[in-house]
């Protein structure tokens, strides 16, 4: 049933600029891959979605997995190649994870195949003598849900602590989803949907830093605020960021700037004094 949740979640086409958006991550990230040290395709699973692209730092610095959107449906990890670039810059090491994608295969298979993906990035580097003292899970969208997912779902044991959760422009709360066109393809009942809620979860032992955009719909900015209240009010340390005039379309471009200030609030958060 489409109800009142519709505009604040189904919205993309009254964002033309999306198209040239999409276009220049793909040109940035076909730029990344050139100039920096990396391994693409790497598998974790059977599925061929199932692979993650690694852009090395330095071996002992940290180590950021970074999921992409697109409603849990569509998009690929290879247009996002451009969000490592400021982080190796810093010393990180990021892994770009894919996934397979609804309707074909159901909500669950998404969470548990991203399950899997942890553990695997961490021993393909450990292979390569890259040795992470700690992880950062993020992502955009429903990336950023599969983020908080993650840092909550507690049986990911990639062996290093996680330091940080930084979802972008992220959903918490599925229940909403449910009254929007887009209930019928997650395929989930109201059981479901707040089984894979991160706000209906525990907190993780990490620091949260949950992004958005100031020109967000109203829905997405209630979402990342709810969150980060939800997991304060359990005693964990977490912030709002809310990136001034960015929707959620071109809220990742501030990874493409030379200075993000995306970076340097996490880098402030996660190294606080």
């Amino acid at each position: 049933m489409i109800g009142a949740h519709e505009a604040g979640y189904v919205f993309r086409d009254r964002y033309p600029e999306r198209v040239e958006i999409y276009r220049a991550f793909a040109e940035t990230s076909d730029a990344a891959r050139r100039q920096l040290p990396n391994i693409c395709d790497i598998p974790y699973g059977d599925h061929p979605r199932q692979r993650f692209d690694l852009f090395f730092g330095v071996p002992t610095g940290p180590l950021l997995i970074f999921i992409h959107g697109g409603y849990w449906r569509s998009l690929a990890k290879g247009t996002f190649s451009f969000v490592a670039r400021p982080f190796v810059a810093k010393g990180y090491t990021v892994a770009i994870v894919g996934y397979p994608l609804l309707p074909e295969v159901p909500f669950a298979h998404i969470c548990e195949s991203l399950r899997l993906s942890v553990p695997a990035v961490v021993q393909a580097l450990r292979d390569r003598r890259f040795h992470p003292p700690a992880w950062i899970i993020s992502g955009h969208s429903a990336g950023g849900h599969l983020a908080a997912w993650l840092a909550t779902a507690g049986a990911v044991e990639p062996g290093i602590p996680l330091q940080a959760c930084l979802p972008i422009s992220g959903i918490f709360d599925l229940a909403p989803l449910l009254e929007t066109s887009l209930g019928e393809m997650l395929g989930l009942d109201r059981e479901e949907a707040a089984a894979f809620s991160p706000i209906k979860a525990r907190i993780a032992d990490t620091r949260l830093l949950a992004v958005v955009g100031s020109a967000e719909t109203q829905a997405f900015r209630e979402q990342s605020a709810a969150y980060v209240g939800h997991w304060s009010d359990r005693g964990g340390p977490s912030r709002l960021v809310l990136l001034s005039g960015r929707h959620h379309y071109d809220i990742l471009r501030d990874l493409m700037q030379k200075r993000s200030e995306l970076v340097d609030h996490l880098q402030r958060f996660i190294a606080p004094g």
